[in-house]
């Protein structure tokens, strides 16, 4: 299968080109899928580690503009991911939940499941502060 990929103009498109979709979860968690073919992953066959963290970060973002009163006005601070073990079947699978909310921070864990097994392959813990 061969993909044709043109430069994005924003970051939402350039996520609908990699197939990173929100899809169902529960309500306090955000859950969100990337594909594992040829156009995200490395040489040696797995979802690449930018994208993985790409996922870790947009995931938990999401969650935490939902459900704190910081809304968008976040910007991560830091992220930590810990990689586990390739994900090489797909789709990738992000599911974010919160740790704690401060006054003025959110501490998000995430976890990335591979698709053939469940098994995490990556985990992370993202900190977002509140921006005026």
């Amino acid at each position: 299968m061969s993909f044709s990929m043109t430069a994005p103009r924003s970051l939402r498109e350039l996520f609908e080109q990699l197939g990173l979709a929100e899809v169902a979860s529960t309500e306090d968690t955000v859950t969100m899928e990337m594909p594992v073919d040829e156009r995200t992953v490395n040489t040696a066959g797995g979802l690449q580690g930018g994208l993985i963290a790409t996922m870790a970060d947009v995931t938990a973002g999401q969650l935490a503009s939902r459900v704190t009163p910081f809304g968008h006005g976040i910007a991560t601070t830091d992220l930590f991911i810990r990689y586990l073990r390739p994900i090489k079947v797909g789709p990738a699978r992000a599911v974010a939940r919160i740790l704690r909310t401060g006054k003025r921070s959110v501490v998000v864990q995430v976890d990335i499941y591979r698709a053939n097994d469940d098994q995490v392959g990556a985990t992370a813990t993202v900190n977002f502060a509140a921006v005026d």
